[in-house]
């Protein structure tokens, strides 16, 4: 009987000389927001926090020790927390680290990668997550902080942003946007004004300012990003300094009958705003073919007065119709008007009856529709997903761009040609269609020569700021065309190093305001063609105190070929 016990306590001391090993497996792994929600992307303004989880077969009193590190998009190890630790217990074991501010690691936007290790005697688990961190940033471009007596029709919002899903335009009548006068969403930089709004949402002239912000949300909703708030008036239609140049009139008054002969024109041209103008510039083509009196100048115009100049003008030969287009060359608070236009067809003979039928500002969004629905259903698709950054119209203005499309919409002139370029491929496809209609322009220009660049590939850079380094009582211009030439001028504006640009795909253009401006912001805001010189239009807003700075902007075009001239389009601008 002794001999039987100390065997079975020999037995029991063995199997306690020879622990059971643990099994530690993998449980799970995620990044979590503030929230405690699982998510897969994040932004740099964000708290994250870190979690792993594993299950443990064997109970025992060690303790499992975690070790959490994140590394950035090119592999290197940007945070690392060690220390954590929990009892090995049956079953799962967690270990969780929590408001890690995310721009304590954040370098730059891409996937970044958690990698969780949790250890237990002699057994490693190792557990990985990926998760996408953008740097959300929204910049407002229009209207400038401070813009005063806006007449746009819609009013048009417009910003540069990255990095969220949507984003949400608020306009309120205080610097903190209360009252709140509207909302709206966007997928793009730019949002229009509604103009069927109830009276409550519409805009008016009181109060005498108005205030605006963008916020940009992620795909869930949540906001990720939020511009200042930038104010802005309106101008009352009826200011009595208001600037307004109209075509009113634009009528056949000889021939007609045979195309093939000289045809008589009669355009009036009225004063309809508060102050005098000087030096009007008044052009007309048929079928995109100038006259040959055009242009002539109107040299003095009183508020309220009218002035008529006669064209003799041909159509193109072979074209059993065109279309007949006068504008004032001039920069006025109503653009659409600027502009008359009249369909000439065979046999149309004095007095025949106008063909605009309505004389409207169309915007950039109404262009780009009607563009896209002319186009047809396989250019559509091939857009998808793309939303356009300007429309340019190769020698012509804004005025004569907006009287040509009115042209198309009314069915008077169909889409004779478009490009839609892309930069980043460097490929256009050319999409051609007859020169129907007569869709004219100047210059002997007879297609409809649109750009649309995507804005989602290859989009133009912009920087703008302060500086004091350039001291000078008028403007500086510049056109940079190679990396020397850059860093040379970004030397004068910041000690940083200077933004990486293609060359050999783009110009940079810049201006540097001047001490007379005292303006508190400058922009560049178009580029046209005008024969072999590049113009760039650009305004600056008017500081409301002392400028000890002086506000610059440079900005990528696609490459600038030939002279380039700048063109201030703001009244009072020079």
């Amino acid at each position: 009987m002794k001999l039987m016990k100390i065997f079975v306590l020999a037995a029991a001391a063995g199997l306690a000389a020879v622990p059971a090993r643990a099994a530690l497996t993998a449980a799970g792994v995620a990044a979590l927001d503030g929230s405690g929600n699982s998510r897969t992307t994040f932004t740099n303004t964000e708290t994250i926090a870190l979690r792993q989880i594993v299950s443990n077969s064997v109970a025992s009193d060690s303790m499992i020790q975690f070790i959490f590190t994140v590394y950035n998009p090119s592999g290197g190890a940007v945070l690392r927390h060690e220390g954590n630790s929990a009892r090995a217990t049956l079953g799962n074991s967690n270990s969780q680290l929590s408001g890690v501010a995310i721009a304590r690691f954040y370098s730059v936007p891409g996937v970044y990668k958690f990698r969780a290790e949790a250890r237990l005697g002699v057994d490693t688990v190792i557990q990985e997550a990926s998760f996408q961190i953008s740097s959300p940033n929204i910049n407002l471009i229009y209207p400038p902080n401070g813009a005063r007596g806006l007449t746009d029709k819609p009013l048009t919002f417009r910003w540069v942003a990255s990095g969220a899903s949507t984003y949400k335009v608020t306009v309120g009548e205080g610097p903190g946007l209360y009252p709140l006068k509207h909302q709206g969403n966007s997928a793009s930089g730019m949002y229009s004004y509604p103009e069927n709004l109830d009276e409550t949402e519409k805009l008016s002239m009181d109060p005498s300012l108005y205030y605006w912000k963008v916020e940009g949300l992620d795909a869930a909703g949540t906001k990720i990003a939020e511009s200042n708030a930038y104010s802005f008036s309106l101008k009352s239609e009826s200011a009595s300094q208001s600037k307004n140049v109209a075509v009113t009139s634009l009528e056949l008054i000889g021939g007609g009958t045979d195309l093939t002969q000289e045809m008589q024109f009669m355009v009036v041209v009225q004063n309809t705003g508060g102050q005098s103008v000087t030096n009007v510039a008044l052009k007309m083509t048929l079928g995109g073919l100038p006259s040959p009196e055009s242009p002539k100048d109107i040299t003095m115009l009183m508020a309220g007065a009218k002035e008529n100049r006669s064209f003799k003008a041909f159509m193109p030969p072979g074209q059993e119709e065109g279309l007949a287009v006068a504008c004032v060359d001039v920069f006025d608070d109503n653009i659409p008007d600027n502009c008359k236009t009249k369909l000439i067809s065979r046999g149309a003979g004095q007095g025949a009856v106008e063909g605009t039928k309505e004389t409207r500002k169309l915007s950039y969004q109404e262009m780009w529709e009607e563009i896209i629905r002319r186009l047809g259903p396989d250019a559509a698709r091939a857009l998808d997903g793309y939303t356009f950054d300007s429309i340019e119209c190769t020698n012509c203005t804004e005025g004569e761009l907006n009287a040509v499309m009115l042209a198309l919409i009314n069915g008077e002139a169909s889409l004779s040609g478009a490009a839609i370029a892309d930069p980043v491929q460097g490929t256009a496809a050319a999409l051609a269609a007859s020169a129907e209609g007569s869709a004219a322009l100047p210059d002997e220009e007879k297609e409809l020569d649109l750009e649309l660049a995507p804005a989602e590939k290859g989009k133009d850079q912009e920087w703008s700021g302060f500086t004091t380094a350039v001291k000078s009582a008028t403007p500086f211009f510049y056109t940079v065309k190679g990396k020397r030439a850059w860093q040379k001028v970004w030397e004068t504006l910041s000690s940083e190093e200077a933004p990486k640009v293609d060359f050999g795909e783009k110009t940079i253009v810049g201006i540097i305001a001047g001490a007379d401006n005292k303006a508190d912001s400058v922009r560049i805001i178009a580029r046209r063609q005008l024969g072999e010189v590049t113009v760039f239009d650009y305004y600056m807003t008017e500081a409301t105190g002392p400028t000890p700075a002086v506000p610059y902007v440079f900005k990528t075009y696609d490459l600038v070929e030939g002279k380039a001239e700048f063109n201030r389009i703001d009244v009072g601008g020079k």
